[in-house]
Formats: C-alpha cells, structure tokens, sequence
C-alpha cells in the first residue's frame, strides 16, 4: 500500500499565476485556510512571461493602421 499525507483546507486554487495568487490572498483575507496547486515552481507562472509588453494602433505614423484594424 502507498503512503501518501492528506491535506484539508477551505479553498484549493488551481494555478500560482498572478489571478490564482490573487485568490489566495482574497481567501486568506476572508480567514480561510488555502491550498495552492501548481505545474511549475512558485513564481515561474506564464504572468511574468506576460508583462512588460505593449500594443497600439499607431495612426498617427500609418494611415492604414488604426483600432478597427485590431478588432
């Protein structure tokens, strides 16, 4: 027979990324107890594969471009 712990708590979140550690500090501030489940190691979430980017519709130096292009 395997041996394995069993873990109890209030709220399991699925996902360490920015929204699942957000859940848990929503529960947590709710004085829940807060499992978290991840694929990866903490902190290595596809959230900080997201940032620092940004998109424009630049009109301004391409007639063609404009937001209806984007949509």
């Amino acid at each position: 027979m395997a041996n394995y712990e069993t873990f109890e708590y209030d709220v399991l979140v699925i996902g360490a990324g920015g929204a699942g550690l957000r859940a848990v500090i929503g529960a947590r501030e709710k004085g829940c107890t807060v499992g978290v489940v991840t694929k990866s190691l903490l902190g290595k979430a596809h959230t900080v594969m997201a940032e620092g980017g940004a998109a424009a519709a630049l009109g301004n130096f391409d007639k063609e471009d404009g937001w209806k292009v984007h949509f």
